[in-house]
């Protein structure tokens, strides 16, 4: 009962909150980042995975996207998917695991409109510090969902902190809580460590009524942690993404030397003329691996579609009256390779 009035109450809060849109424009364009979600591509061995991204756009038809990593390498969009009234789901194949920082969104006919990316939306208290990465997979059919998220826990105590699948729940936009039925090895964290790798967690038998909403560490304790998916999802500052806190209408100050384009690298070194061969020699590589990548996310994006309905079928064949696990979403709950949180 505790659980459930505990739930209830989260559910009035998550009711209030508001999405963390991210938006840009210029005189005449208007562009709205919704939101993101991954899906793994149909390789095991892959290091690539594909994210998506649900966007807005007023005032254009059309519109060319670039995405920038934390290491300032440059994403171009790969595919685009048109939906109704100026909305789309763009494409990017990126390296797995990536943190991003800055869109470029170029209208026809206008100029770039520059937006800073979401922070990861992290937790805490003074035993751990819990970061969400997101949904990393997911599948659905007209009964149930999938979702497998990817967080990282670190030891904010002085004990060792032991960390399983079952200290997380999932709560939904009513405040329901889903139990994990898939996930990882439980870990023994350190003081002052993190788990070694993020690690994923898989939710299964969610309504199909259902948005996740929410993530919780502990939930029901006194020391729940809760990550609100809309409320802590904020924009990056300019100070973490150009270094400095300066932007001039719809053009970054800093974006100039941010390598928002593919030839940021030779121009700034056009000081040495064997500096600016050897960036022209690389722009050149990463150019022609960008073409290759743009070739083949179609491919994969149909991949893991095929995928995922295979896993519709399997869910569908299952009828309710049986005590199997639903069927899980397209990935293998492995941990991940971690990237610097």
């Amino acid at each position: 009962m505790r659980i459930i009035v505990m739930a209830l109450l989260l559910a009035l809060a998550i009711g209030t909150a508001k999405a963390a849109l991210l938006q840009g424009s210029d005189t005449n364009a208007t562009v709205v980042l919704f939101g993101s979600t991954k899906m793994p591509v149909d390789d095991e061995n892959s290091t690539q995975e594909i994210l998506k991204v649900d966007v807005g756009l007023i005032g254009a038809e059309n519109a060319t996207y670039q995405l920038m990593d934390q290491n300032d390498v440059i994403y171009p969009a790969g595919l685009y998917k048109t939906l109704s009234s100026g909305k789309q789901t763009v494409y990017f194949l990126t390296e797995m695991d990536s943190l991003f920082k800055l869109m470029n969104v170029t209208p026809d006919g206008e100029a770039p409109i520059y937006i800073n990316w979401w922070a990861t939306p992290k937790a805490s208290n003074d035993r751990l510090i819990l970061r969400y990465y997101g949904i990393v997979d997911s599948s659905a059919n007209s009964d149930e969902q999938a979702i497998v998220v990817q967080v990282r826990v670190q030891n904010n105590g002085t004990k060792d902190l032991l960390v399983s699948p079952e200290n997380f729940t999932l709560l939904d936009q009513w405040g329901w809580p889903y139990q994990p039925t898939l996930g990882f090895d439980a870990e023994i964290v350190s003081p002052n460590n993190a788990t070694s790798d993020r690690v994923l967690i898989g939710f299964t038998g969610i309504s199909p009524a259902s948005r996740p909403a929410a993530l919780a560490y502990d939930y029901g304790t006194p020391n729940q942690l809760v990550i609100e998916f809309e409320r802590d999802y904020v924009q990056l500052s300019d100070e973490v993404v150009y270094g400095t806190a300066s932007k001039t209408g719809t053009t970054p100050v800093a974006a100039s030397s941010t390598a928002v384009t593919q030839e940021t690298a030779s121009v700034q070194a056009e000081s040495s003329t064997n500096q600016t061969d050897a960036a022209q020699t690389t722009d050149v590589a990463k150019n022609e691996n960008t073409t290759s990548k743009i070739n083949s996310i179609k491919e994969k994006v149909a991949a893991s579609k095929a995928k995922l309905a295979a896993t519709r079928e399997d869910l569908d064949s299952k009828t309710p009256d049986t005590n199997e696990t639903a069927g899980a979403p397209s990935s293998t709950l492995n941990n991940s390779s971690s990237a610097s949180a």
